[in-house]
């Protein structure tokens, strides 16, 4: 099973203080230096809801879990008694737990693009950008798109590299997972929230997927 939990980050000021309570001194500190709030916010409640929900699936403490970053910044629980993957856009952090399996999480909130399917040229397969072009809202299927290519380089931990995004081509809003690329499956999933697109991807393909929404204060 993957476990896809997705968090309101627009909430009161001291549950975002409370929920900073949660993250270890360097945590705290990255997300202090954001230059605006809401990308404070964002990180604070991606952050704490990593922490706790790990806390809550093995039963430790917060301060036993050590999280340490792989060759590429991929962030692990150290000794990887399970995967994580965390992601966040507009008002909607997505946190993903799977065990024996590698994961990736994106979520991505819906903005308006100078030329789309300029875009889709620049980043998609030939197949990816005859889906965009029929399409009769084109920006509605490059972020369907886009979130599934990128929740499998988030699950890899290579980042995101636009000169990689061309050599596979991933199914097409597939709420099911579905083999792409080097061992890697993703699938589409909803995140319950108009103008948001989301999609999970993971090295064991026979996985199902659970999703759910919950409010930032229920991590308190």
């Amino acid at each position: 099973m993957i476990d896809v939990y997705f968090v309101d980050v627009d909430v009161a000021d001291d549950v975002i203080e409370a929920l900073a309570n949660l993250l270890t001194i360097p945590e705290r500190a990255r997300a202090d230096r954001y230059r605006f709030p809401d990308d404070r916010r964002r990180s604070i409640v991606a952050r704490a809801a990593t922490r706790r929900l790990l806390g809550r699936y093995l039963g430790n403490d917060l301060s036993s879990l050590v999280i340490d970053e792989e060759e590429f910044g991929k962030p692990v629980l150290r000794g990887r008694a399970i995967e994580f993957n965390a992601s966040h856009s507009g008002d909607l952090a997505a946190v993903a737990f799977a065990k024996e399996t590698a994961v990736g999480v994106d979520v991505e909130r819906r903005r308006e693009l100078t030329d789309t399917l300029a875009l889709a040229r620049r980043y998609f397969s030939a197949e990816e950008v005859a889906i965009v072009e029929r399409a009769a809202d084109m920006g509605d299927a490059f972020f369907a798109i886009w979130t599934a290519k990128e929740a499998i380089v988030k699950a890899s931990g290579k980042g995101i590299g636009t000169g990689d995004l061309h050599g596979f081509t991933v199914p097409f809003r597939d709420p099911q997972l579905r083999p792409v690329i080097d061992g890697w499956s993703v699938a589409a999933i909803d995140p319950n929230r108009d103008g948001y697109y989301a999609a999970v991807a993971a090295r064991d393909g026979e996985r199902q997927i659970a999703s759910q929404s919950i409010r930032a204060s229920a991590l308190l």
